[in-house]
């Protein structure tokens, strides 16, 4: 599941809307991942952490948090790279494969 906050979006909303999708969608046999952008401080101990950590662990779930941060020129490069791709290899592979089919 897939989930963002902006930073200034209202958090009560938003940890509410969270705790409901949980419920819905919790199952004991199914791992869920969740996986996005609260926008909510975690090195620090604080009352926003700790109440999303709250609302993970009334469905035994526990909050892994990965901070990369990336300059604007390494997005740009990797925007560059993905384009490159696209563009080199995945477009002239696609006609390659299928420049003998005939659509009516």
């Amino acid at each position: 599941m897939a989930v963002y906050r902006a930073p200034t979006g209202n958090f009560n909303l938003f940890l509410n809307r969270l705790y409901d999708i949980i419920k819905t969608l919790y199952k004991v046999e199914l791992q869920l991942i969740i996986y996005g952008n609260v926008n909510i401080e975690y090195i620090t101990d604080n009352d926003k952490k700790r109440q999303v950590d709250a609302v993970l662990l009334t469905y035994n779930l526990s909050a892994i948090v990965y901070y990369k941060y990336y300059s604007i020129l390494q997005y740009s490069i990797i925007i560059i790279i993905i384009i490159t791709i696209v563009y080199l290899i995945l477009i002239p592979l696609y006609f390659q494969l299928f420049h003998h089919l005939k659509f009516i």
